[in-house]
């Protein structure tokens, strides 16, 4: 604590000095441009497919551009592939190299990263040197990156709310069952739930039952472990608490009622036929065409029906589009950091000229350079089709390390800047606005503010982790022989690795955070 404490009060003196134009704290003797600043060179490393092959012509232009916008700076890129991330990060995070700015995408552990002082604080270099990022971010999307008050990073913006758990049934079969099923009322009903509970999943095998009785019910059902988390916002997994009451109480998911009628549930479903008997042992389940499927990553709002883009894309891929009906009528924005943030480290030597670039990558003074970095050079890497779309070249959504050049638009800055991928019935979850609307529409989680500090309890949450490893996959497939005893069992083992010291640890800080609001 002492160290951390002395690295702040040195960041703080370095911070000053060098808004004073003062050298030192370690930084090299660098030329003075014509404005009187010094000309430097940031490092930035950032998520995405990886270098590509015109990926330092696309760099080498961006840095021919950056001095309109910020005079006498340079940018050095590093694209990791996001698969690679986590451990490329250990090592560059162990050897204290000097980076400038970094990513810090969901394979990271954001809070631990902020505790172990990876990040410096944000909210002063913000107000000295990129103010504007203060009218373009909302607060409560900026709060998702603060912890114990302080901000540590600058969330990608893009779709912040809440996941909404589906039924999906494939094109197909609701063409074909369409006047049985009515996505309005079934959205309505589930969405006067607050949680699963049975007659949510009594709801759902009434159209089990239709299918198997029409002869289609084939692959079966797949995908609705993850549903019993309605009505629950995550603290840190598999810890929640409900949304919808005042009790602040914390509960391992898996000792919830929900989860509980789920399990009977399953094994029921699976024993009656719905649930393909080799659910365990098989090695393509994600990849099968199932006629009732649960899923997430829902956007209410979006309509139900997949557009004639998505169905004739999905088709080409061997996959399967499906009409989807969200489990809820509203969202929230969960209090967790968001999926993918910029943060400048605490090992740069330039954190003033960061925060400026930061700013042009997330307001719209920066959009020209900002859809450069994303979308490369028009005429070779993109045409454009109007002002706000374009058609990538080499790649039609995503880019790949195939690709010529493209990088991912939410791992470098505010997404409701970048262009838009052109398609002739595009879905309104790729505009922007649309988007932008939801997050706006959306409540504040209840945990706004909150940080959980794991130290006392890490021994207990890799025991119950463990333990939930063990038993997730049989008792989420129904396979169990003996299905109850099973959870019983499940539940015994979670209590002796320690869920009850976890659950009381996560209790007396939410008490005591309530107590300082």
């Amino acid at each position: 604590m002492k160290f951390k404490k002395f690295r702040t009060l040195v960041l703080a003196a370095c911070i000053a000095a060098a808004a004073a134009g003062l050298s030192g704290c370690g930084e090299n003797e660098a030329s003075v441009g014509d404005d009187g600043s010094k000309e430097v060179t940031l490092k930035w490393i950032f998520g995405g497919p990886g270098e590509q092959k015109d990926s330092k012509e696309v760099w080498a232009s961006f840095n021919e551009k950056l001095p309109e916008y910020l005079p006498n700076t340079q940018v050095e890129f590093e694209c990791i592939s996001t698969t690679d991330f986590a451990e490329k990060w250990k090592l560059i995070s162990a050897s204290q190299e000097n980076i400038d700015i970094v990513w810090n995408g969901w394979m990271i552990p954001y809070i631990t990263e902020v505790q172990k002082g990876s990040y410096m604080p944000l909210d002063d270099l913000i107000k000295e040197y990129a103010p504007e990022i203060y009218n373009e971010i909302p607060e409560n999307i900026l709060d998702k990156s603060r912890v114990n008050g302080e901000l540590y990073s600058i969330p990608c913006l893009q779709q912040m709310v809440s996941y909404v758990s589906t039924m999906g049934f494939p094109v197909e079969i609701y063409e074909k069952y369409k006047d049985k099923i009515n996505p309005e009322e079934l959205q309505q009903f589930f969405g006067s739930h607050q949680t699963m509970d049975k007659e949510c999943w009594d709801k759902i095998e009434e159209y089990i039952v239709m299918l198997k009785e029409g002869g289609d019910l084939k692959e079966g059902v797949y995908g609705f472990a993850d549903h019993v988390e309605k009505g629950y916002e995550w603290i840190l997994n598999p810890y929640k608490i409900n949304i919808y009451t005042d009790d602040y109480t914390p509960i391992n998911i898996y000792r919830t009622p929900e989860y509980e009628t789920f399990v009977n549930v399953i094994s029921d479903w699976y024993n009656k036929g719905y649930i393909r008997k080799d659910v365990l042992t098989s090695d393509n389940l994600s990849d099968a065409l199932y006629e009732i499927k649960g899923a997430g990553n829902y956007l209410i709002g979006q309509g139900y029906m997949p557009t004639k883009s998505e169905i004739e894309a999905k088709k080409a891929a061997g996959s399967q589009a499906y009409v989807q009906i969200p489990f809820d009528t509203s969202h929230y924005i969960p209090y967790a950091a968001a999926a993918t943030n910029t943060a400048i480290s605490i090992n740069s030597k330039n954190p003033e000229r960061s925060m400026k670039l930061l700013e042009l990558m997330n307001t719209a003074k920066g959009k020209d350079i900002y859809n450069l970095l994303v979308y490369g050079i028009e005429g070779k890497h993109y045409t454009k089709v109007n002002d706000m779309e374009i058609q990538p070249i080499g790649y039609s959504s995503q880019p790949t390390s195939d690709s010529p050049y493209g990088q991912y638009k939410w791992a470098v800055g505010n997404t409701y800047n970048a262009y838009e991928v052109y398609m002739e019935d595009k879905s309104v979850t790729l505009k922007n606005d649309f988007i932008k609307s939801v997050n706006e529409n959306a409540g504040d989680s209840k945990l706004k503010g909150f940080t959980l500090n794991t130290d006392n309890i890490k021994t207990e949450l890799a025991q119950v982790n463990a333990v939930i490893g063990e038993y997730k996959s049989t008792l989420n497939s129904g396979a169990a022989p003996d299905q109850a005893a099973l959870y019983k069992e499940f539940i015994d083992k979670l209590v002796k690795a320690g869920d009850d010291k976890i659950t009381a640890e996560i209790k007396s800080q939410l008490d005591a955070w309530r107590a300082q609001q």
